[in-house]
C-alpha cells in the first residue's frame, strides 16, 4: 500500500486473457456444443421414452451445481419441505476439498476420460442426460444449470420444460452481481473486478442469464438490487443448520478476539478493517484481530468459537452465511446493510420492519463508523454479552421462521409434484 495516497488499484496491469487462447477455448466449446447437440438427438428422445414407459419411482432434487457451503443449508430445508424425497447435492468438482458440501460430484458416475481436461467441457451434456432420467426437479444457483458453461446454455430453459422439470433458482451472492449493475458502490465494484476477473468480464451473459431464469424458472428468490424479478425478500429470513453450529460463547472478555473472513479482501473492505483495528491496538484497547483466510470450514468455525465480534464486510449490503454461522457461534456481527434495502422493506411491511431494526443484534456499519461501534462494544462488556446472547436467539428465530415456512407453505411441494 503506498503511503503517498496512489491508490494501486492492479500492482501489473496486464491483459486478462489472451485473445487468441479466448478465440480458441470460444472455437472449442462451440465444437464440443455441435456434437453434444448431436448426443442429445440421440439420447435425449430415449430417456424421454424410458421416462413415459418406466417412471422412476423414487423422487429425487438435485441441489447444486458448485461446491458451496449453502448447499448444506439449502439440502436441510428441502429435507423438511419434501420429506418424501431424496434431496442430494451434486457437484462438477470439489474445487474446496470440502466432501461435507456435496453428495455426489461428475468423477463418481462418469469415467475419467470422459471429464477431459475440463470438467465442465464435455460432461455437462452427459450429466444432463443422467439428470433427466434421476431428478424430478432442481434448485439450484443463479450460475449452477448444468449446461451454463455450455454452448447450449440457453436451451436450457427449454430442454427442462419438454422434460416436464421443475426449477427453483436461489442466488447466493456473486452469482447474480455484476459490474454494470454496480457503479453506484465503486468500493464493491472493484472487489467484484479484483476478485475473480474473468468471471466478472462476462457481465452482458451474466445479466442476460438472470433475465432467462428470471422468466422460466418456476421460483427465483436472490437480491433485489440485481435480479429483475424475484418470488419474496426479506432482511429476517436467514437460515443455517444449527445443529451444524453449536453455540460456544468465550466468557473470557480480559481480551476482546475479533474475527474477519479476509478471503477476497477488496470485496469486503479487509485492509481497512485491519487498519481499524490495528488503530485501536495502538491506542490500548485489549483487542486481538484475527484474519481468517486460506483454512479449512473447520478451522474456520473453530476461530469463531473463540471470537467475541466477527466484522463480516463494509460495503456489499447483504448479510452472508458466514456472518449467520458467527452469530450462531456466539458471536457480535458487524456488517454493512444496504440503506436502500432498509427503506424498501419499511416502506413494504413498516409495521413488522420498523421495530426488527430497532432490535436486531447486528450493528449496521460502514468505514467511517465501524471504529466507534467497535469501542462501544469494547467498552461495554454488559451490552456486548448481551448482543453475542441475542445474536444467537437472532439466528434461533429467523431461521425458525424460514424451516416453518418451507414446511407449511405448499408451493415448494406442489412446484415439484405438478
Amino acid at each position: 500500500m503506498r503511503k503517498d495516497g496512489l491508490i494501486i488499484l492492479e500492482e501489473e496491469y496486464t491483459p486478462i486473457a489472451s485473445a487468441l487462447k479466448t478465440l480458441k477455448h470460444s472455437f472449442l466449446v462451440k465444437i464440443v456444443g455441435f456434437f453434444g447437440a448431436l448426443i442429445f438427438m440421440v439420447a435425449l428422445p430415449v430417456v424421454g421414452l424410458l421416462n413415459v414407459v418406466f417412471p422412476v419411482k423414487k423422487k429425487r432434487v438435485m441441489v447444486g451445481t458448485h461446491s458451496l457451503v449453502s448447499n448444506i443449508h439449502y439440502k436441510h430445508l428441502l429435507n423438511g419441505a419434501l420429506a418424501d424425497y431424496d434431496i442430494e447435492i451434486f457437484v462438477f468438482t470439489d474445487w474446496l476439498n470440502e466432501p461435507s458440501y456435496y453428495d455426489i460430484q461428475a468423477k463418481d458416475i462418469l469415467p475419467k476420460w470422459l471429464m477431459c481436461y475440463d470438467v465442465y467441457l464435455l460432461s455437462p451434456y452427459v450429466v444432463f442426460i443422467w439428470a433427466m432420467r434421476r431428478y424430478r426437479g432442481f434448485y439450484w444457483h443463479l450460475d449452477g444449470a448444468i449446461l451454463e458453461r455450455t454452448a447450449l446454455w440457453r436451451w436450457e430453459p427449454l430442454l427442462l420444460e419438454l422434460f416436464s422439470k421443475k426449477v427453483i433458482i436461489q442466488a447466493y451472492g456473486s452469482d447474480q452481481w455484476t459490474l454494470l449493475q454496480s457503479t453506484d458502490n465503486i468500493n464493491f465494484k472493484f472487489g467484484l473486478s479484483r476478485f475473480r476477473k474473468r468471471y466478472f468480464m462476462m457481465d452482458f451473459k451474466r445479466i442476460e442469464r438472470s433475465y432467462m431464469w428470471a422468466q422460466y424458472a418456476h421460483l427465483i428468490a436472490g437480491d433485489i438490487r440485481y435480479l429483475p424479478r424475484v418470488s419474496s425478500f426479506s432482511m429476517a429470513h436467514f437460515y443455517v443448520d444449527l445443529d451444524l453450529l453449536p453455540y460456544r460463547y468465550n466468557e473470557n472478555m480480559d481480551k476482546i478476539i475479533i474475527a474477519h473472513f479476509a478471503n477476497h479482501r477488496e470485496r469486503k473492505g479487509s485492509y481497512a478493517i485491519e487498519a481499524i483495528c490495528e488503530e485501536l491496538k495502538a491506542e490500548g484497547y485489549a483487542i486481538e484481530y484475527r484474519s481468517i483466510y486460506g483454512v479449512s470450514r473447520q478451522e474456520a468455525l473453530n476461530i469463531l468459537d473463540e471470537s467475541h465480534i466477527f466484522i463480516e464486510h463494509l460495503f456489499n449490503g447483504v448479510m452472508g452465511t458466514g456472518a449467520l454461522e458467527a452469530m450462531a457461534k456466539g458471536n457480535v456481527v458487524l456488517t454493512n446493510f444496504d440503506q436502500r434495502l432498509i427503506d424498501f422493506c419499511l416502506v413494504q411491511n413498516y409495521t413488522f420492519y420498523a421495530p426488527f431494526f430497532k432490535e436486531m443484534p447486528m450493528v449496521n456499519v460502514n468505514v467511517y463508523t465501524l471504529k466507534q461501534a467497535l469501542v462501544s462494544l469494547i467498552e461495554d462488556k454488559d451490552t456486548l454479552k448481551k448482543r453475542i446472547e441475542d445474536s444467537r436467539k437472532f439466528v434461533e428465530l429467523s431461521s425458525k421462521r424460514v424451516v416453518d415456512g418451507f414446511k407449511n407453505e405448499s408451493m415448494i411441494k406442489q412446484i415439484f409434484e405438478d
